[in-house]
């Protein structure tokens, strides 16, 4: 179709007489109706606020947040001593993924091996305890080298008071799994380019 064809074409559809017709309403239809979400939200924390309800549940939580604080879920399946075991660990990681400067250039290649205590030095020695045993926090007090306290159970925001000392907590068994900690007390210490693990049995006389 050449230019010309095209535009008659176009001229005759436009002269071609346009007609609309109301077709009338065919079923049943309702206004919109949904309500906004933000809406129904606060009009839900307004109605909790009147019945106590959310005040309710701010003080279950703050009661659970601080029994977290004051009492943490002991690490499962830690017993207590029974014989003096020695044992080193090598605490080196396999890099899964090279390691490049902001500009490209290769850091530490993937598989590399890398033992962090060349570059970290462990400053204190590690002191894995059950807090409910009172032997075992007056072995660790006891220690003579600068030393962090873990515990694996017990009360640690009580001990500090007590103690007037940081006590540590390893929330959810990491340290204890990383170490494979099954026993306290537990004493982690430096040697050479490895970690020495000492399991130390606390003698029954020493029991409260």
């Amino acid at each position: 179709m050449t230019r010309l064809a095209a535009f008659l074409f176009a001229a005759t559809l436009a002269a071609l007489p346009v007609s609309a017709k109301d077709l009338g309403v065919r079923g049943a239809t309702w206004p919109v109706a949904e309500p906004d979400l933000l809406e129904e939200i606060e009009a839900r924390l307004v109605g909790m606020q009147r019945s106590g309800e959310l005040a309710r549940l701010e003080d279950e939580a703050r009661s659970r947040a601080r029994r977290t604080l004051e009492e943490p879920d002991p690490v499962p399946g830690i017993a207590p001593a029974r014989e003096l075991r020695s044992r080193l660990f090598d605490p080196s990681i396999a890099v899964e993924r090279d390691i490049r400067t902001p500009d490209g250039v290769l850091i530490v290649a993937a598989g590399t091996r890398v033992n962090p205590l060349e570059r970290l030095p462990l400053t204190r020695d590690l002191v894995f305890v059950d807090g409910r045993r009172p032997a075992e926090i007056a072995w660790a007090l006891a220690h003579e080298r600068p030393a962090k306290i873990v515990l694996l159970a017990g009360r640690p925001l009580d001990l500090m008071r007590a103690h007037r000392r940081p006590f540590f907590f390893d929330a959810g068994g990491r340290l204890a799994e990383r170490f494979a900690i099954a026993a306290t007390p537990t004493l982690v210490v430096q040697d050479g380019q490895a970690l020495r693990i000492t399991e130390v049995p606390v003698q029954p006389q020493q029991e409260d």
